[in-house]
């Protein structure tokens, strides 16, 4: 297994995060500062550059008084891994950091999935112990919702 150095910001990374991110999404673009994003960046000694970044946002749900803060919902919106260096464990070692720092702060994440990305699906129910949500809180046709808890993993 290959090492890695996580790390939480995107720092100097912004832009390389930006073009990894389109590389795997052509129309994305990192998220505002609405939901709240948490950004962590992952390089390694043996790649010259970004190998992968997480953001997480604030799912926040529902209505709440506007001089109260919002609860925190973590909803994992990119995990991604740059391709010349997959197939060496650093997605898993992004995932469980990024997870395990979300759950200081909450009970569970929920991980959108879309459902055309089979691969990606199999790899959070499979490596992280993500479970499928029921079928009531799943909204959108194209996406998967899953969840992990550290009780689960």
């Amino acid at each position: 297994m290959t090492s890695a150095r996580i790390a939480f910001g995107l720092g100097e990374h912004e832009d390389a995060a930006r073009a990894l991110l389109r590389s795997e999404w052509p129309l994305a673009e990192l998220p505002s500062c609405v939901n709240e994003p948490r950004f962590w960046t992952m390089t390694c000694p043996s790649f010259n550059g970004l190998a992968g970044f997480a953001v997480l946002a604030n799912g926040f749900k529902g209505a709440q008084a506007a001089d109260d803060p919002r609860p925190y919902h973590p909803v994992l919106e990119y995990l991604v891994v740059d391709p010349r260096v997959r197939d060496r464990h650093l997605g898993r070692q992004l995932a469980r950091h990024v997870l395990q720092e979300a759950c200081t702060d909450a009970d569970e994440v929920m991980v959108e999935v879309e459902r055309e990305r089979v691969g990606a699906a199999r790899f959070w129910t499979e490596h992280l112990q993500c479970t499928v949500m029921p079928d009531s809180d799943q909204t959108a046709s194209k996406v998967m919702r899953l969840c992990w808890s550290p009780a689960g993993a």
